[in-house]
């Protein structure tokens, strides 16, 4: 195994391309790493490589006694990676998104099926890396064309914080405007519906006087528009789950009850009125909270879960 180092960066050369294997020219990639490589084995896997290899060599190319040296625009991580798969050897293990990227951005550049691409990369794309880091992958599945992931992926980053370092790296890998356009857009949706439900969340009915509740119209109105924007808040996180599933008791679903079953816990500055028998949405009867529960669903059921394409 060689190296090469490129500003602070060590480009390794896997063995199958040091100059101790069968090669007929160089491959140099654009920081200095080379890579001795068999035209032919190429050529059977791009046209474009048999277009390239039919150009003239130039003086500057070829040297009297040595392999005539073809100068690359892809870096030696890609490079090292496209060869790797290229060839029947082991294939490399890809775990970097902004390698990916680029992999697939060279594959095409060469002009070969994607579909022998794709098993390389589909570790990418499983449930362990769309929780660890979805925006990546997200962003992985548009460089890739690949709508159905995409889409897929998209669930799982509505609790993603899009920092202006995010939204960067996302427009890189991904190679598309679109890609952040389709995210605001299935964010912007979501906000409205999730307003919607917190709304129908009986606040005024059965929150506890000091959380906004109240009968005949008599109610601390600053206490109540507090408790609805910490439900606002609460219901953004708890629906910000890939799968949801049916709501049955919306108490739980919209987590809204702590261990001991009672409302806020650690969300609102204040604690319940009476702790041992008015809590908020304590009191319900089984009827108020399925029909709660039922309304919810069908406000839920409509919510925006993944972008369109």
């Amino acid at each position: 195994m060689a190296s090469v180092t490129s500003g602070s960066e060590v480009v390794i050369v896997p063995p199958s391309f040091t100059s101790n294997n069968p090669a007929d020219c160089i491959l140099k990639s654009s920081d200095g790493a080379e890579f001795y490589v068999l035209r032919g084995i190429l050529i059977f896997a791009s046209d474009m490589f048999k277009d390239m290899f039919s150009l003239p060599a130039t003086s500057k190319d070829t040297e009297p006694g040595h392999l005539p040296t073809i100068q690359m625009a892809e870096s030696g991580p890609v490079l090292s990676a496209l060869l790797s798969i290229i060839y029947p050897i082991v294939p490399p293990q890809i775990s970097d998104v902004s390698l990916a990227a680029e992999l697939c951005r060279a594959w095409r550049k060469y002009l070969m099926p994607e579909a022998r691409l794709q098993p390389f990369l589909a570790e990418f794309f499983s449930e362990s890396s769309l929780l660890q880091r979805p925006l990546d992958i997200y962003a992985l599945a548009w460089r890739l064309d690949n709508k159905a992931e995409a889409k897929r992926a998209s669930r799982y980053t509505h609790g993603v914080e899009m920092s202006t370092e995010a939204v960067t790296r996302l427009l890189v890998v991904a190679g598309y405007p679109a890609s952040l356009s389709s995210l605001i857009t299935l964010r912007e949706s979501r906000q409205s519906w999730l307003k919607a439900i917190a709304i129908m969340v009986p606040i005024r009915e059965f929150a506890c006087p000091n959380h906004g509740g109240g009968d005949n119209g008599v109610y601390d109105k600053t206490a109540y528009y507090s408790h609805l924007l910490a439900m606002e808040d609460q219901i953004k996180t708890a629906l910000s789950e890939p799968n949801l599933g049916v709501c049955h008791d919306f108490r739980d679903f919209l987590g809204l009850r702590t261990e001991d079953k009672r409302w806020p816990g650690p969300r609102l500055a204040k604690r319940c009125s009476h702790p041992t028998n008015n809590y908020c949405f304590g009191n319900m009867e089984p009827h108020e909270i399925r029909e709660t529960s039922a309304l919810i669903e069908s406000l839920r059921s409509d919510l925006p879960m993944e972008i369109m394409w």
